[in-house]
């Protein structure tokens, strides 16, 4: 039986003030599947179009040309909102993905609420704690003592995590990482990456990083992704991926 793919890009464009002097052909005819369970780590210089090929995916851009499926579904020209079925988002600044001026149980509520299982103000009744305290626990970060806590009051990497697990609440199709960890410390970093792992291993997610961090490409998910001048440059997985080292990632970056 065959395995529907949960992203798939064919022929993707994105012209950037087009008609102009500033003209820039940013997406070049992308192609891009990603399988159920690929953990697929995305690299690239700064303006080699990695980031506007996870825009684009997410919904925050539309493409000018080419089709988007996620989950069997055609998104190209759909809203954020109506990707969000299927896809969730963890952004690179920690205050993106959460709500300062709410407590941590009232993010953690809201994100269900976004799967439509629960409302704001029933989590206590609704027995909730308990859950919410296991569940963050999970973090190893301490916040499963501070529930009641406004999110604005946590540090950068706490609030990381909980935007990680707020994201992920829902078992997305499809996980999109925003260069999340580039915003934090190298211990945070380490920290988040770790849990990411973790979350990504045990609910089997389907997974799309984007990072600078060379390290973390080629420590973390089962495939590698070089983005140069706006197309796919290395596609590489498996036993194949485990043989790169950071030497030939910096050679391919010189071409």
């Amino acid at each position: 039986m065959e395995t529907t793919a949960v992203l798939n890009v064919q022929q993707l464009q994105k012209v950037f003030f087009p008609g102009t002097s500033n003209e820039r052909h940013v997406l070049k005819n992308v192609n891009l599947t990603i399988e159920p369970g690929d953990f697929v780590s995305v690299i690239g210089n700064n303006g080699a179009g990695k980031s506007t090929l996870l825009n684009t995916i997410a919904g925050t851009l539309s493409p000018d040309a080419g089709e988007l499926t996620v989950a069997g579904h055609r998104v190209t020209n759909r809203s954020v909102a109506y990707r969000s079925r299927w896809i969730a988002r963890v952004f690179q600044d920690p205050k993106m993905g959460t709500a300062g001026e709410l407590s941590v149980a009232q993010n953690l509520t809201l994100a269900e609420k976004h799967t439509g299982s629960l409302s704001l103000r029933r989590y206590r009744r609704a027995g909730q704690t308990a859950r919410y305290q296991e569940l963050l626990a999970s973090l190893n970060m301490g916040l499963e003592h501070r529930l009641n806590t406004q999110v604005k009051y946590l540090s950068g990497g706490q609030r990381q995590a909980l935007s990680l697990l707020m994201a992920t609440l829902s078992h997305p199709q499809l996980l999109l990482l925003d260069e999340h960890t580039a915003a934090l410390d190298p211990q945070t970093s380490r920290q988040v990456m770790a849990l990411t792992q973790r979350i990504v291993t045990r609910q089997h997610l389907t997974t799309m990083m984007i990072t600078h961090k060379i390290s973390d490409a080629l420590t973390y998910g089962n495939r590698l992704v070089m983005v140069q001048d706006g197309q796919i440059k290395l596609d590489v997985r498996g036993a194949a991926k485990d043989r790169l080292e950071a030497a030939d990632l910096m050679g391919l970056f010189g071409e």
